[in-house]
């Protein structure tokens, strides 16, 4: 049902759940609950006495009330704990007093849109008045003289349009900034304003109670708390006083109040919170709240809510009793609602080291010395229920099926699991965005429980959801979940298949066992199901199969998509059995499908999907469950044989790299394949930037050049003829969909890889290789006899004409490398350039132009040089002032500006990292200006947690930019905005790889997650088996960072805390990778050739690595020495020659070229001749440990 009164609308699940607010088309909530699920938000009572509080929800499927869906105003009634409650919601209209206090357009003013509700709620004792008497000191369903009451609100928040709320939650809620004002009469009123999701435009909510509010909260994490995982109440409603409370600026946006406390006579209480929002405010958010709040007082002064229009007569001291149509939807409750969770006792520390296969390396383990993590066989990441509860971000997994060949034209089959009992969530085979059958679980909390695969099982005859387990286990091909539930146990996997596209769900019980596992499908609109049923008594199980509906993009765009689900011992079906049979309620939810197995000891589903169309005879068989080990393994054994095998022997610092690489690699390929992330679920896309890197940089270093070759050529189709290249495309059927427009820096990467790739042995006849440009109009690539060097030559093309007006300089655009970045004014766009894209350039050129060369394109290379050449000769009186290099350059009247730098007063930044790094990586820098800022960089943005993007994060102002978008848009200190993002340091370890530094191993394990809890004291819990993309400052706002910086930085005296950012879907895994691989191992694979050049310390001699080079595995010994190798001359690295490295194959020493890098001399460069079937390389290097002083 929906209640709508001018531009309020509500809207509501027949249980009475709350499952949409719009406000002026604005939709203020997050979550949309399906009816399988507890709304987030809710009013709840709470009770305290004698130091326990009780509390009771007053609305929702989550209480006892009644739900009467009335004209206007819904009204929720209910008794428990000795009271009787009813709620009502009031919506008005935006009253003509806030209309004058904030009046429509200019500066400061709203649009006039939005509107205003209020939740009413009033409580009286129930039958009889107060009780007294020691006799009734025990019972619950009693008032007490000394009891007092007090109300909790808690609405959950988006602010964004609906076609937005759709998706990524945690990135809406880091741009909701929150204001808390002191009213006289009214204590705290809150207000949150949407900085980034409608821009320009910025929506606002401001809520408060009339009798009062005396704590606040503004996130969901700290409302609920993580022991939500367990199924319990929200953990605040237990804090008495909320003294945790505060401004919480993190990923779960969420308004909560808490009233004063008062004791409930016969008189009753009532309590009244409002609600006011507007769809464009852009004025000081306190005036918001004091305004907002005189409005909401002078409407509901005097006013009598059970005489309002359009509503029944109920109040607070009617007997009526519940109508039996709320009686019925009371009592027509989902399993996945009612039931509670079945949580896994914790294991035996012995059982607990045995979940491993044997093993137990990188073990974790708490104060008290219980072990919580640890990694086992084949890199298998085993996590205990007590770590499962104390990480912020419940540990998750992303498995690859059905394309072991990592061939991007070949649809992947993904599905995500969570320790949290989601045995499957966002299954999908091909397009991530288009082709998803299986919803997202969107709760770090796990509160959606209909989301994705969840199974119940029957315990003495009571229906219970599977939730934390006992031990997680994540192998690289799937995900284990072990319950040890008193003298009972159960298992759960979830398997990828490794050749087909598909997955195996399937729960094994030590006795016989009733289980019902669920599906949910993320939008049922587009397919069409067809059952199957099952003959269980035959040995036939049910199944569904699922095609794309008319009309939806999937049935345009692979007409040939389907998807069965099936058992061999359940019976498929719709959502009945998810309620009592009694109830006679079936809602045939179009998005819930179900299994129920006959009390068996095992239940098995699988889900698999097809780009042909479905038959008998290409179902895949599920995988018998003695198998799965065996699969499990063959997994492993891909990864390895696409990492040709990289081992490190030992049990030396970089051991840890056999634990952490396989991950990489794998969540580089998820990236790569089927791009997405667990918290950054939506993707579907190749960036230009990041295909350019990590993927491209992954094939390389393991010599998969052939790959490398494919992205290439994928990423030249999509440019377009004025040489241009979207932000982003996505490169399977749905092609036409892209970012029309880019950042300036885009173009530049394309030339920059393909200089990478030919560096690398990728054959030079690729320059000749037919690709034409994409037709726009068209939307599809053109035709002609166009070359990939038909491609270089436009790119320079557009280069060169878009240009800083009167000089040589490619302009800005819309910004570079870190989208928090981009210009918030027009003129920045073609006046500013980004000192780090005009070092990208730099690099580019000078790669491509020998190459060019060497392919007989003299007149192209002849191009490249010359850009090249303009930059190098004016870079220093371009871009560096008073011995600084500036993050920017802004031409005001031809002269250049420093932004970011010492002397920008009007950004108050000093330094920006990566215009010094990438500057060092391209050889820009004189050796004297590469040591300065080698200097800075250690000295201003290196921390204990790794380098961070600037010395001091961009000024917030509420939301409203004035320099820069992004940055002083985004309310939450993470990701880019909290400044330590992970991309970044990588590349700062490729600087100090290029440079020679033997600090590079320890920078490359500072941001490994494997160990990270051992040498960072100030990291918080987090998952240790996949990349974060950032490491967020747990600061709770940006005023609060900003004027508490230096709590980050190396000896405070009070440091804070770092957690882990967004996981897996990142280039960084990709680069990350190869700084291992070629520069710290230096091991750098070439077609025939293979360059020697690690950059190790003395603490690493005698460490052993084994790889395949030349298709046959090696031993690499490294044997480090502090003085030169042989002979006279310079040492460490600055050593020329054979003075600072030696190789030997089997004893022999290797003579080749030794290359030159821009501030040392490089590695030494071998044919795969010289090797031939050597099984031992030794390698001989001298370091002298210099450091910066």
């Amino acid at each position: 049902m929906t209640v709508e009164r001018g531009d309020f609308s509500a809207s509501f699940n027949f249980n009475g759940d709350l499952t949409l607010i719009d406000a002026g088309g604005i939709q203020v909530t997050q979550f949309r609950p399906g009816i399988h699920d507890r709304p987030l938000a809710g009013l709840w009572l709470r009770r305290h006495r004698e130091g326990r509080i009780d509390s009771i929800q007053l609305t929702g499927s989550g209480s006892r009330a009644s739900f009467d869906p009335a004209v206007g105003s819904p009204v929720w009634e209910g008794r428990d704990m000795g009271v009787r409650w009813w709620v009502r919601l009031v919506p008005s209209a935006i009253s003509p007093a806030l209309s004058l206090a904030l009046p429509s357009g200019g500066e400061g003013g709203g649009t006039g849109r939005g509107a205003s509700w209020t939740w009413e709620v009033s409580v009286t004792i129930d039958q009889g008045g107060l009780t007294s008497g020691i006799e009734r000191q025990e019972c619950d369903d009693a008032v007490l003289p000394d009891d007092l009451w007090d109300l909790v609100s808690a609405q959950d928040l988006a602010l964004v349009e609906p076609s937005t709320a759709a998706g990524a939650e945690s990135y809406i809620s880091q741009y909701i900034a929150y204001h808390v004002q002191g009213v006289p009469n009214f204590g705290n009123v809150l207000s949150a304003r949407q900085t980034m999701g409608c821009a320009p435009r910025l929506p606002l909510y401001v809520t408060g109670i009339i009798q009062g509010c005396r704590a606040f909260m503004t996130d969901g994490y700290d409302f609920y708390g993580l022991g939500a995982r367990l199924g319990g109440q929200p953990e605040a409603l237990g804090d008495a006083d909320w003294d945790r409370g505060g401004i919480d600026q993190y990923e779960f946006a969420m308004a909560c109040l808490l009233s004063p406390k008062a004791p409930l006579t016969q008189g009753g209480l009532t309590w009244q919170v409002w609600n006011t929002a507007m769809s464009d405010y852009r004025g000081d958010l306190g005036k918001a709240c004091t305004a907002c709040a005189g409005a909401s007082e002078e409407s509901l002064s005097g006013a009598d809510w059970t005489e309002a229009d359009d509503g029944p007569s109920i109040g607070p001291h009617d007997t009526s009793p519940v109508s039996p149509a709320a009686s019925q939807v009371e009592s027509a409750t989902s399993l996945l609602i009612s039931s509670a969770l079945l949580n896994g006792d914790p294991l035996p520390e012995g059982e607990f080291s045995r979940l491993g296969g044997g093993s137990v390396r990188q073990p974790e383990a708490d104060q008290t010395g219980h072990l919580l993590s640890y990694f086992g066989d084949d890199a298998c990441h085993v996590v205990s229920r007590r770590k499962e509860l104390e990480v912020a971000r419940s540990h998750g997994q992303i498995l690859l099926s059905g394309n072991p060949d990592t061939d991007p034209s070949r649809p992947t089959m993904a599905a995500t699991t969570y320790a949290g009992g989601v045995f499957a969530s966002q299954v999908v085979l091909g397009n991530t965005n288009m082709n998803q059958l299986v919803s997202v679980q969107k709760t770090g909390l796990g509160l959606l429980r209909s989301r994705g695969v969840r199974i119940l099982v029957q315990v003495d005859g009571t229906w219970r959801l599977l939730g934390v387990p006992s031990a997680y286990i994540m192998d690289l091909g799937g995900s284990r979940w072990v319950y040890r539930l008193g003298d009972r146990s159960l298992t759960v996997s979830t398997i990828a298949h490794l050749d087909g596209a598909a997955i195996d769900i399937h729960l094994e019980a030590d006795g016989p066992i009733r289980a019902l596992l669920t599906v949910s499908l993320e939008d049922p609109s587009i397919w069409l199901r067809k059952f199957a049923p099952a003959d269980v008594a035959r040995g036939m199980g049910g199944s569904i199969s699922f095609t794309p509906a008319p009309g939806s993009p999937a049935a345009e765009r692979c007409p040939g998509l389907s998807y069965v689900i099936s058992s061999p011992d359940a019976r498929a079906g719709d959502d009945g059995p998810l309620f009592d049979p009694g109830e006679g309620v079936r809602t045939t939810d179009p998005a819930m499908v179900t299994f129920l197995s006959d009390g068996g000891r095992a239940l098995s589903v699988t889900i698999a999907g097809f780009m042909d169309g479905a038959s008998e005879e290409s179902k895949p068989d599920a995988v018998p469950a003695t198998s799965e080990r065996k699969l499990l393994h063959a997994h492993y054994l891909a990864m390895a044989s696409f990492m040709q095998g990289l081992h490190v022997a030992g049990e030396g610092r970089f051991a840890e790299f056999n634990d952490l690489m396989p991950w990489l690699v794998q969540n580089a390929l998820v990236h790569f394949l089927s791009p997405h992330g667990l918290e950054q679920y939506g993707g579907a896309a190749w960036g230009t930037r990041d295909v350019c890197q990590g993927p491209l940089e992954l094939a390389l270093t393991f010599g998969h050049t052939d790959l490398a070759r494919t992205i290439l050529l994928k990423v030249f189709t999509h440019q377009n003829p004025d040489g241009s290249l979207p932000q982003w495309f996505m490169f399977d059927q749905y092609a036409d969909l892209y970012q029309h427009d880019s950042h300036g820096d885009i173009p530049v990467w394309p030339l920059l890889a393909l200089a990478e790739y030919f560096e690398a042995g990728g054959r030079l006849d690729l320059l000749d290789e037919p690709v034409a440009f994409w037709r726009d109009d068209a939307t599809r690539p053109s035709s002609g006899p166009l070359t990939v060097a038909d491609h270089l030559a436009r790119t320079l093309d557009y280069i060169q004409s878009h240009r800083v007006p009167d000089t040589d300089l490619f302009c800005y655009g819309e910004g570079d490398w870190d989208d928090t970045l981009q210009p918030a004014q027009e003129s920045m766009k073609r006046q500013m350039a980004s000192t780090w894209t005009i070092a990208l350039l730099y690099q580019a050129c000078c790669g491509l132009q020998p190459l060019l060369e060497a392919a007989g394109r003299t007149d192209l290379a002849s191009r490249f040089a010359g850009e090249a050449g303009r930059i190098k000769a004016d870079f220093a009186d371009n871009f560096i002032f008073q011995g600084v290099l500036a993050g920017y350059v802004n031409f005001v009247d031809g002269q250049p500006r420093p932004v970011i730098h010492p002397s920008d007063t009007r950004t108050g930044i000093r330094y920006r990292l990566i215009p010094m790094t990438r500057s060092i990586i391209a050889g820009l820098l004189t050796p004297d200006q590469e040591a300065d800022h080698e200097r800075i960089i250690e000295g201003n943005l290196h921390y204990p947690d790794g380098v961070r993007l600037m010395d001091r994060p961009a000024s917030f102002h509420d939301g409203v930019t004035r320099v820069f978008k992004r940055a002083e848009q985004a309310a939450n200190v993470g990701r880019e905005i909290g400044l330590m993002y992970t991309h970044a340091h990588v590349r700062y370890t490729e600087a100090l790889g290029l440079l020679g530094r033997t600090r590079l191993g320890q920078e490359l394990l500072r941001i490994s997650p494997v160990g990270q809890f051992r040498r960072l004291p100030t990291s918080e819990p987090r998952q240790r088996n996949c990349y974060f993309a950032s490491s967020d400052a747990d600061f709770p706002d940006r005023y609060t960072a900003a004027s508490q910086w230096s709590r980050l930085k190396e000896g405070a005296k009070d440091p804070v805390g770092v957690r882990g950012g967004w996981r897996i879907y990142s280039s960084g895994p990709g680069i990350y990778c190869r700084q291992v691989v070629q520069h710290l191992f230096g091991l750098q694979l070439r077609d025939g050739r293979v360059v020697f050049d690690p950059v190790l310390s003395q603490e690493d001699d005698g460490m052993e690595v084994t790889m395949t080079l030349f298709g046959q595995p090696r031993t690499i010994r490294y044997h480090v020495a502090g003085g030169p190798v042989a002979g006279p001359g310079d040492t460490g690295s600055e050593g020329t020659g054979s003075d600072r490295l030696r190789v030997e194959a089997d004893g022999r020493r290797l003579e080749g070229r030794i290359l030159d890098l821009p501030y040392r001399k490089g590695g030494l460069e071998v044919t795969q001749g010289q090797l031939a079937d050597a099984a031992h390389i030794d390698i001989f290097l001298a370091v002298d440990g210099q450091t910066v002083k």
